[in-house]
């Protein structure tokens, strides 16, 4: 009985992703084959989609090429299906941050029935917070650590006379790497909020421990920056003292729902 109890958990769950699933797919092919084009109405170009090799991750990686590689970096194919990846991966991430909002949605939708209402609202409360922190992650990775990083490492490399190459397998999974690993620390709050909300920890346990927190936090920061000059690890300090502080008050808020 009960193992057809968790079969049709699990049948309804499949039930409430699978035109995620659907919509997944179909997002990922629409920027591995589909690119920007223009078409002249009455003396106005007007951008239209259009099925092209030019495609969108195509020009995501012409921006990602343009914001990140100085001029001096040659980016080199290692292999023949390097590049083919590079388009699959770059339409993959994109369709992920394009259709996650949907996912939540669905996800949500699923844990609906066994819920309060203000369950509910905690709940979407808290899918929405945390699809905030995790694109801020990514784009605060985009914007601020990896540029930072890039332009202070390469002078290492030209101050040995050695031409400095970069394979275009090492960058974007350099690249992606940076930006999941920083969207999923943003989460910070949301995982201390949760622990309190379940019990596991008591909410004052974060505001007696926050020495230790914040010294933890410096550690980790020195590690996921490889900057030797101390500068992406500061920057990346200060954001994750700010959410540890905004995860302690979350906390209190969450045990005491």
């Amino acid at each position: 009985m009960h193992s057809v109890t968790i079969l049709g958990e699990l049948k309804l769950f499949a039930q409430s992703i699978v035109y995620w699933v659907f919509a997944f797919v179909a997002s990922s092919l629409f920027y591995f084959l589909v690119g920007p084009s223009t078409v002249t109405v009455f003396g106005k170009n007007i951008p239209i989609p259009v099925f092209t090799g030019d495609s969108f991750a195509v020009h995501f990686f012409k921006m990602m090429q343009s914001d990140f590689v100085p001029s001096e970096v040659t980016l080199i194919v290692m292999t023949p299906l390097s590049g083919f990846i590079t388009q699959v991966e770059i339409a993959l991430v994109l369709a992920f941050i394009t259709v996650s909002p949907y996912f939540l949605y669905r996800f949500m939708q699923y844990l609906s029935p066994a819920l309060f209402a203000h369950e509910r609202k905690g709940v979407s409360q808290a899918l929405v917070l945390s699809s905030a922190l995790f694109i801020a992650g990514c784009v605060f990775a985009y914007v601020y650590l990896i540029p930072l990083t890039f332009e202070l490492m390469y002078p290492f490399t030209t101050a040995l006379g050695v031409t400095p190459l970069f394979s275009l397998d090492a960058f974007m999974a350099w690249i992606v790497g940076i930006m999941l690993a920083t969207g999923v620390i943003f989460l910070l709050p949301i995982f201390m909020a949760l622990l309190s909300f379940l019990g596991v920890v008591a909410p004052d346990f974060w505001r007696r421990k926050r020495r230790h927190a914040l010294v933890s936090l410096l550690v980790f920061s020195a590690v996921i920056t490889p900057d030797q000059t101390g500068i992406t690890m500061v920057l990346l300090f200060v954001p994750l003292v700010l959410l540890y502080i905004t995860g302690t008050f979350l906390a209190r808020r969450a045990a005491r729902s």
